[in-house]
């Protein structure tokens, strides 16, 4: 794998990371005082991360219509998350300690794993540093609760992450992607073990056959001729994800200038898929 010299980022997490939930209400007397926010200065930087598995922990702090969820990641130096430390965290509980209205948390169930598909990740946009029981993450997004919830409520919907974030998939690498009839293409971020117990990196080619993509789209596989960005900072701190059914979370080119290009193409229209789904 090599290491691009790409200065700071992180999630849409893809986040999003995707972020598959855990929903909680808050209870208990706040213990955890969280900041959330970008602090000046600060940057993340991760090279060679693909296949690197991380979490996410998104409490939502305000009241409806202004509650927004705070994006806390795994993925900066220094941070970690354990196994055994992300599964015994209590969405409920923690709401409490934090003072939030709900918790979500990534991976969903906690016994799952998440892992990058990226090579590197740069964040410009990053706070605090927060141990959450065992699990040290940074915060690096936001985004309305509502949105968040559209995400994880149905595949296939598209959902926005805010955060100066860029992704860097490495030429000679392979990327899995979705290409939509209306010239969105969605490259996957990250995969998850949270449906699918024994999917791995080896068998992310074959999605094509384990997903019921909506009518028109097209999976496909395509081998990087030239380094691929996808630079948040283009576009308004703007990052569109998505999710499948199997909970792996796709970032959007397409939509604006966070993309400096799209991969691959397409000798023949999208198919039809009689067994797909439509918005």
């Amino acid at each position: 794998m090599r290491s691009k010299d790409v200065r700071g980022f992180r999630a849409v997490g893809a986040i999003v990371a995707a972020l598959c939930a855990v929903a909680a209400t808050s209870a208990a007397a706040q213990s955890i005082q969280l900041k959330p926010g970008a602090a000046p200065g600060r940057v993340i930087h991760r090279s060679d991360i693909r296949n690197d598995a991380y979490c996410e922990i998104a409490p939502v702090l305000g009241k409806p219509p202004n509650d927004i969820a705070q994006v806390y990641n795994t993925t900066a130096p220094g941070d970690e998350c354990p196994g055994d430390k992300m599964a015994a965290i209590d969405p409920q509980a923690l709401a409490g300690e934090i003072g939030a209205e709900t918790v979500y948390l990534n991976p969903t169930p906690q016994s799952a794993r998440r892992y990058w598909v990226i090579d590197e990740i740069s964040e410009f946009s990053v706070g605090e540093t927060v141990d959450f029981h065992g699990v040290k993450a940074t915060w690096v997004a936001s985004t309305p609760s509502e949105l968040l919830k559209g995400v994880i409520a149905a595949p296939y919907t598209p959902g926005e992450i805010r955060g100066e974030a860029m992704y860097l998939y490495s030429k000679g690498d392979k990327v899995f992607l979705m290409r939509a009839p209306d010239a969105k293409v969605w490259i996957l971020q990250s995969y998850a073990t949270e449906v699918d117990n024994d999917l791995s990196f080896d068998r992310l080619s074959g999605l094509d056959s384990a997903l019921k993509l909506p009518d028109g789209y097209r999976f496909e596989v395509v081998t990087l001729r030239q380094d691929l960005t996808i630079d948040t900072r283009k576009a308004g701190g703007v990052a569109h994800v998505i999710r499948d059914e199997l909970h792996n979370v796709y970032a959007g080119c397409g939509f604006d200038a966070a993309c400096n290009y799209i991969p691959g193409g397409l000798a023949s229209p999208p198919h039809h898929r009689p067994h797909g789904r439509r918005h």
